[in-house]
Formats: structure tokens, sequence, C-alpha cells
């Protein structure tokens, strides 16, 4: 009975083997480039949707302050036209061209405070922009992470399965020697073939990881690419920086900053729908002539000073103007619940920190702790005295405990970048 039930276990043993190898094969294809940290970064800066959308709304912010600066300067402009008519008497030809400047002369300041608004929502849509390329920066280095954390537990997980592979000919060993009962064999077969499984969902990981770093690049999902192995520990955050870190996100949160120039803008406009009211004054002036059958011009030319003083506008300017502070109103409140959401996002990221850190420390003990029980194991296992449970609890813990230690680097990296996003500065590496 035991060489038949032998026949089946080694038969899905087989199909296991296969299933998880095409998919280590298939992780471990050559990639057509290889890239750095860096040059992630840079990709990201050329390629992410989102740069190309903050430099559209920059462009969009420049051309209103060009267009508003527009109002309070010369305007010229030129007229060319022909006609030709019949009243019976004969067919006559008329013709005229001339040339028309105004400048406006006064207005009460009302297009200075809005040049103000427009130059406060260029420098706060800018800072805006900075703002997003550091999310997009932040992503990048995030998926980054996770990749490098993919990368590890596909390669822990490989160790696993070769662990396994040599405790089974060990048991098989055993077994043929009559020193073990065929149940370590089995349970050793089954241990193996769980260790493959964990490995294809491993591999499976790693991919979806990479194609996450695509996207946060800006890049199709499906690009071939490989990046750098480099170690765990890339990040590093100054002392001063984490015990300062509430004081230097007001000061330099790029959206924070914004919010202020926003409160500017408000103001500026409140300042110049307030004068919706006022007289309009305007020099003009022009210069043409007209002839008639033949281009024998008669020249003239004339100048004006025009007043315009609103009378009644059924109460528009006054809605303006409450629109106006009611917007103001709103740009305060909001620059408020963003200095509180700020220094949550601070508190998380330096708590994320501390408990990382902490984590690292147990986790090293925690794995130290394992590695001796799982030579224990092996050695009683061995020596006869040992079961192949205790060999399968130690190897499993010995695995575990080392992605645990991993996961804890990864971990104090992503806070760091988080506390990096929460403040609006790049610490370095």
């Amino acid at each position: 009975m035991a060489p038949k039930k032998n026949r089946l276990i080694r038969a899905a043993g087989v199909f296991l083997e296969a299933v998880f190898i095409a998919a280590v094969l298939a992780t471990m294809a050559s990639a057509s480039v290889v890239y750095s940290l860096d040059d992630c970064l840079e990709i990201a800066s050329h390629m992410h949707p989102g740069v190309a959308g903050a430099e559209a709304s920059v462009a969009s912010s420049r051309g209103r302050l060009a267009q508003t600066a527009a109002a309070d300067r010369l305007t010229v402009d030129g007229t060319v036209s022909t006609a030709r008519s019949d009243s019976g008497t004969g067919a006559r030809s008329a013709y005229s061209a001339g040339a028309n400047a105004s400048v406006r002369l006064y207005d009460a300041n009302r297009n200075k405070y809005s040049l103000d608004a427009s130059r406060a929502t260029l420098s706060a849509t800018e800072l805006e922009a900075e703002h997003t390329t550091s999310g997009i920066r932040a992503g990048v280095k995030s998926a980054y992470l996770i990749l490098l954390l993919s990368y590890e537990t596909e390669r822990q997980r490989e160790d696993s399965v070769e662990a396994f592979s040599m405790h089974l000919e060990q048991a098989r060993g055993f077994y043929e020697a009559g020193s073990k009962p065929w149940y370590d064999v089995t349970k050793a077969e089954v241990d193996l073939g769980n260790a493959q499984m964990s490995l294809a969902e491993a591999s499976s990981n790693l991919r979806n990881a990479r194609a996450s770093l695509a996207n946060a690049m800006g890049l199709d999902p499906s690009e071939d690419f490989d990046i750098e192995r480099s170690t765990l520990d890339i990040f590093s955050v100054p002392n001063e920086a984490i015990r300062d870190a509430e004081e230097l996100a007001v000061e330099s949160r790029p959206d924070y900053l914004a919010s202020a120039l926003k409160m500017d803008a408000g103001r500026a406009t409140l300042s110049a729908e307030a004068r919706s009211d006022a007289a309009v004054i305007t020099l003009s002036g022009g210069y043409g002539g007209s002839a008639v059958d033949s281009f024998d011009f008669g020249a003239e030319w004339n100048t004006r000073v025009n007043m315009s003083i609103p009378i009644a506008d059924g109460g528009a300017a006054k809605a303006r103007a409450d629109i106006a502070r009611a917007n103001v109103t709103s740009l305060e409140s909001s620059r408020e619940k963003l200095r509180q959401d700020i220094l949550l996002e601070v508190s998380r990221a330096k708590s994320d920190i501390e408990k990382a850190r902490e984590r690292i420390r147990i986790s090293g003990l925690t794995l130290l702790h394992a590695e001796e029980n799982r030579k224990l194991a092996e050695g009683r296992y061995e020596a006869g005295v040992g079961t192949a449970l205790e060999v399968t609890d130690a190897l499993v813990s010995y695995t575990d405990a080392i992605l645990a230690s991993r996961q804890a680097e990864i971990d104090l990296q992503t806070a760091i970048v988080n506390l990096e996003r929460a403040i609006g500065l790049e610490f370095g590496r």
C-alpha cells in the first residue's frame, strides 16, 4: 500500500514542481533593462502623467496672469475696408483705412489687485506642482521598496524549497534504512509542496510589485524591466528632523505654503471686486483716412478721454464681493484643516518610524532564536531523536522570522518616505 501511495504523492510532487518552476522561470527571464532608484525617479519626472498635468496647470496660471496684465497695456487695432456701389448713375468705389489705440488711465486699482491675485495664484500653482512631484517621487520610492521586499521574499521562498527538498531526501533515506516511518516521507513531500506553492505565490507577487512600480513611474504595467538588488536600508532620517518634524512641515510643505498664497489671492480678488463700482477712465485715439474712386485718401485723427461710472447693476457688484469674501473665509478654513492633517501625517510617520525600529530590534532577536531552533531540530532529526514535525516547524519559523525581519526593515524605510512626504523635504540616502 505504501509504494502505491508513494507513487501518487510523487506524481503530485512532480506536478507542483512543474508549476513553481514555470513561475520562477517567468520571473527570472532576462529583463531588457535594469533601473536604479535614481533611474526610476528620473523616468517618473518625465513620464508620469501627473507631472504633465501639474506643468499644464502652471502654464494655464501663467497665461491668466499675462491676460490680466494686458488689461493695463496699450492696445492698438487697425481696420481696412473697401466697398463698391451703383446708384444708377454709375459705379463708385470707396476705401478707408485707419488705426485706433486705447489705454486705461484709472480704475481705482481694480486691475492691480487682480494682478496681485493672479501672481499669488501662479505661485500657489507652482508650489502645488512641486507637491504633486513630491507625491509622485514618494510613490516611486514606496513601490521600489515593495519590489525589493518581493525579491527578498522570493529568494527566501526558494531557500525554503531547497531546505524542504533536502529534508525530503533525508526522510526517504531514513525510511529506506528503516529508522523512520513512512509518515515522515509523506509529511516531507507535503511540506515541500506547500513551500513550492508559497514560492509560486511569491513570484506572482513579485510580478505585481514590478507592475506597480511601472505604474508609479508612469510606464505601462507590462513594461519589461528589472531593478538593482540593493540592500533594504536605502533611506535615513536625521534625528533632528524627527524632533523638529512638525515645525519643518509648516515651514516647508509645498501645499501648505500654497494655501497661504491662495488666501493672498482671495484677499486681492476681494479688494478688486470691492472696487467694481469705481469709475474707469480710458484714453483713446485714432488716425485714418478714406477715399472714393481713387486712392487719394483724406486723412484725419481724433483723441478722446472716456470716463465710465457704474450707476446701477442690479446688485451684481455686491454679489461678487460677497462671493469673494466667502471664498476668503473658506480658504482660511481649508488652510487650518490642511495644517491639522499635515500634523497628523507627521505624527503617524514618526510613530511608524519608532515602531519599525523596535520591530527591527525584536525581529533580529527572534531570527537568532529561530536559527538556533532550526539547527537544533535538524540535528535532533539526523541523530534519530527528533520528529519530522519539529523540523517542519523549525524551518517554517526560521523562514517566517527572516521575512518578518525584512518586512520590519521595509516598514522603517516606508515610514521615512512617508515622513519626507509629510514634511515636504527629502532627507537623501
